[in-house]
């Protein structure tokens, strides 16, 4: 007899073996119900030391942690693995397969419609449908992708002037990207009903819809939610069609584009240009399982910087539903509040992809133990909820807000804003390209803002006194910067308004160029250039620039006049060791390391004005190297070259 605690060769591989043929039982056939037919099994285990558990992440999807018990789901793939590790597994209920769930199709969607139900599949597009059909004027529904089954991802934005994008917090409610978990599906339906049929009469309604941008997914992963078909919810699941958890697919802040393998799904693509294209300002995402408000960080134990705020914010949302609920409902971890990675590691969830990548202020909600509730129990869970619903959305628009613009020519510019001794990891915030506001949500305190945009004077703002519950506006004009291509150096014009007579002096010749000539400011700066004038020739011209008007008169020394005509600019030399030709370029250009090791890497970054990388490469140094603008449009780059020992950079102009 070979004693148990002795790791023998034959014993290891006989139950290794006997694993792998229970495995392949348990996935292919044999007539086993619930997860396990459709490559989901949900399983729990126990652990030694709750410290593996962040070890496990990265295998399976963990969905709950009580002391040292582990809930988990897992597909196929995973589950194969896992089973090799020896954990003694206890096949649990697919929480899809709950009693108790009323499928009922509401044809006409009305105010007195009460929402204890579930719709079938094709109903929910129909109430969403209806929605922006009963209040066009301030609702839109928009798909953000149709998926291979057919299954549309749709979103309504609820706003007072609806198909405008205005200088507003925007906010995000989304529910169950975990296709099982659907108590947050029918919330954020109801919650839509209630913005929409109160519009107008309910001022609390009323001001939030006036004043905020929001937008509402009910259902982030419809293949899951009906993987048993589009006539119920019964046999949700929580991974998409292919098997992958959605929650486990984000590019994440310490693990990189693809933390668990799998390629981004159609359903990751469309919420990550969603985001890419909106400007939100705060989110919730409901999930079940359990009754908890989640912050971040979920991927590192790092505390968030503003981990006063979400604690402030997370503790008001449990509290205020602890005023509405029996006892004992969202108490769970910390009275209803918890630490993301002090509960457990998750890598790729979305909640620290929007906050991290997005600088957003993304929270996740645990809504209800069951994950698929019971019909009956939507309109109570309702109760409990909606005043924290609300709550949170008025959070997005407290703090410190504001519009950024050029103090030029009035135009937005897209800004950073970074709190001084404050913001870390992407904590900042930006200003929104096409309008210029910025919104920051702040728990009271004192600061100090930095206004930083490439191409503009950095400014910074002291003793910003914000408090808790308040809106605090402030408004920022940023001075433009202008280059001095012949001193190889920026320097600052405290005014400068370009739809004023211009004129234009240096090599012993000047012209004017009156108020709506053909002079071109390029990307809103004070870079003029006069396309198909032969006033000049030579095609390069350095002189000053005078303008006149109500405002100021100033002397600008060595701008530069690009002309038409043969002849090339000479190389700029930004630092030692670093020289740019031609510039200003109509595409291509050289850059030249002269002083660099050449047997270290260079990396070479270029931005454009909304500071976007838009060219990304490593060259070796003292070596020279050509780069392309073709596909851009005129206006002024940056360039900026990162060593192990130096870092430069400099502007560059495109015609």
């Amino acid at each position: 007899m070979i004693p148990r605690s002795i790791d023998h060769p034959i014993l290891t591989t006989m139950r290794w073996f006997i694993q792998s043929l229970l495995s392949l039982v348990l996935f292919f056939g044999f007539g086993l119900p619930g997860s396990a037919q459709h490559n989901e099994v949900y399983f729990s285990f126990q652990v030694k030391e709750p410290s593996v558990i962040n070890e496990l992440t990265h295998l399976i999807s963990i969905d709950h942690v009580e002391g040292n018990t582990v809930k988990a789901y897992a597909n196929t793939s995973q589950y194969m693995k896992f089973m090799k590790l020896g954990y003694a597994i206890t096949q649990l209920p697919p929480p899809g397969e709950s009693p108790g769930i009323e499928m009922v199709d509401h044809s006409v969607l009305n105010p007195s419609t009460t929402w204890n139900f579930y719709p079938t599949y094709p109903n929910y597009e129909s109430l969403m449908a209806q929605f922006q059909s009963m209040y066009p004027g301030i609702c839109h529904l928009d798909t953000l992708t149709t998926l291979q089954s057919g299954r549309r991802l749709l979103v309504l934005k609820i706003s007072d002037n609806v198909s405008t994008d205005e200088a507003e917090p925007e906010f995000f409610y989304s529910s169950s990207i975990h296709g099982d978990e659907t108590t947050g599906y029918i919330m954020m339906l109801h919650l839509a009903d209630y913005l929409l049929s109160n519009y107008g009469t309910n001022s609390e309604a009323t001001d939030l819809v006036n004043n905020l941008e929001i937008f509402i997914c009910p259902l982030a992963n419809p293949d899951g939610t009906y993987y048993g078909g589009n006539n119920s919810v019964y046999g949700a699941r929580r991974y998409n069609s292919a098997g992958v958890d959605l929650n486990r697919n984000y590019p994440d802040p310490q693990n990189g584009p693809h933390p668990d393998g799998y390629a981004w799904q159609p359903e990751t693509v469309a919420f990550m240009d969603f985001a890419t294209q909106r400007h939100f300002v705060a989110a919730c995402n409901f999930h079940g399982g359990t009754e908890v408000v989640n912050y971040p960080w979920d991927t590192w134990a790092i505390l968030h910087a503003d981990d006063d705020w979400y604690q402030y914010t997370s503790r008001e949302y449990a509290d205020t539903v602890h005023l509405h609920a029996p006892a004992g409902y969202m108490d769970d971890l910390d009275n209803g509040v918890t630490n993301g990675y002090a509960w457990y590691e998750i890598n790729g969830g979305r909640q620290d992809y929007m906050n991290y990548f997005h600088h957003c202020r993304e929270t996740t909600i645990e809504i209800s133990t069951t994950k698929l509730l019971p019909s009956n129990q939507l309109v109570a869970h309702w109760n409990y909820n909606w005043r924290s619903f609300i709550l949170q959305m008025k959070e997005a628009g407290f703090g410190v807000h504001g519009i950024i613009t050029d103090q030029a020519t009035g135009n937005p510019v897209s800004a950073k804003v970074f709190i001084t001794g404050h913001d870390n990891n992407g904590s900042e915030v930006y200003s929104s390209v096409t309008l210029g506001d910025y919104h920051r949500p702040l728990k009271a305190g004192t600061y100090s803002l930095e206004i930083s945009a490439p191409g503009y004077q950095p400014q910074t703002i002291t003793g910003v006194t914000v408090s808790d519950h308040a809106s605090l506006t402030l408004n920022i004009q940023l001075l433009p910067l202008v280059l001095d291509l012949q001193n190889q150096s920026i320097v600052d014009v405290q005014c400068f308004n370009a739809t004023q007579s211009i004129t234009v002096a240096g090599n012993g010749t000047s012209f004017t160029v009156e108020a709506g000539g053909s002079a071109t400011m390029i990307a809103g700066l004070n870079i003029v250039y006069f396309p198909g004038t032969t006033i000049v020739s030579g095609g390069y011209m350095s002189g000053y620039i005078t303008t006149s008007s109500q405002y100021c008169t100033t002397q600008v020394p060595s701008m530069v006049a690009v002309l038409t005509g043969e002849g090339e600019p000479p190389a700029v030399m930004v630092k030692p060791g670093l020289k740019i030709y031609p510039n200003p370029t109509n595409s291509i250009f050289s850059l030249v390391l002269t002083d660099y090791d050449e047997s270290e890497m260079i990396s070479i970054s270029i931005f454009n004005m909304r500071g976007q990388k838009i060219i990304s490469k490593e060259v070796k140094g003292g070596m020279n190297d050509d780069f392309s603008l073709s596909g851009n449009p005129p206006g002024i780059y940056f360039l900026q070259v990162f060593s192990t020992q130096n870092a430069a950079s400099a502007p560059i102009v495109k015609l």
